[in-house]
């Protein structure tokens, strides 16, 4: 399954000029959010994303935010550039990611909530790299729309989707998807990263995603947030009362803020 899954991988194309647009400005150290700005209106649709986001009570926002412009400047580069290339991905594979039991929306749905958390909560414990860590808060899912492809293309949906309806937990889930793919989500967003040229920070810290304890010393922190991010917030039940008590019991072991990560799920709950 794994090479079948490389070849789905080398097979994509490429992000639109427009999404690369948004990254160039956002991963350069003098680009600036008004550069942005004009560059995210060219599209009404995602335009139309990024306004429902922002009046979202996830993101806990004091007012109304009414025009692309604030809604920009509130998120920062971080956020907007996940959300550009999470809408392009959702763009070019309408997947119905059926073998995971759930609808198209349900990706969005899950990867908002896991960045409005990283925002809320993982966001002010880092220095550096902090912008790429938010950015792939809003990414950590879209392995599975080349899952459910490959799964479905394989004739193994109806089997996966009967054993993944069983897992809860993040580690519940990654065991499922090795089983039938030999491979998990995470593993093969790390390889559709590298595929579109990611930075290398940016593919390390997906790809050590379970394991934070072997990701790179400069990038163990953003690893170990968005790893109790996803065990929160994991893909099939988010917030589940089991997946939100592990989530405590990690961020205390990786001497991440505890108690602020009950308050900041306290709000999203």
């Amino acid at each position: 399954m794994v090479e079948k899954i490389l070849k789905k991988v080398k097979s994509l194309p490429p992000l639109p000029e427009s999404v690369n647009r948004v990254r160039q400005i956002c991963n350069d150290p003098e680009g600036t959010v008004k550069e942005l700005i004009p560059v995210v209106k060219q599209d009404p649709l995602f335009t139309a994303d990024i306004l429902k986001a922002a009046n979202s009570p996830l993101y806990g926002f004091s007012r109304q935010i009414t025009s692309i412009d604030q809604a920009v400047a509130l998120f920062g580069m971080g956020t907007i550039q996940g959300f550009a290339i999470s809408y392009a991905v959702r763009k070019s594979f309408p997947a119905t990611l059926s073998p995971y039991g759930v609808g198209a929306s349900h990706l969005m749905e899950v990867s908002t909530l896991q960045n409005a958390l990283a925002l809320q909560w993982g966001k002010s414990q880092v220095t550096t790299h902090r912008d790429e860590m938010v950015t792939l808060s809003l990414l950590m899912e879209i392995g599975k729309v080349i899952a459910s492809i490959t799964l479905e293309e394989a004739g193994k949906a109806d089997a996966f989707k009967a054993a993944i309806t069983e897992a809860k937990t993040l580690e519940e889930i990654a065991e499922t998807e090795k089983r039938f793919l030999d491979i998990t989500s995470e593993w093969i967003a790390a390889l559709m990263f590298k595929h579109w040229k990611f930075h290398e920070n940016m593919i390390s810290m997906m790809r050590y995603i379970h394991d934070p304890e072997d990701a790179p010393e400069q990038l163990r922190l953003q690893t170990e947030i968005l790893n109790v991010v996803k065990e929160a917030v994991p893909f099939l039940e988010p917030l589940c009362e089991e997946c939100v008590q592990s989530a405590y019991e990690k961020a205390d072991r990786f001497g991440l803020q505890a108690e602020r990560l009950h308050e900041a799920i306290e709000k999203l709950g």
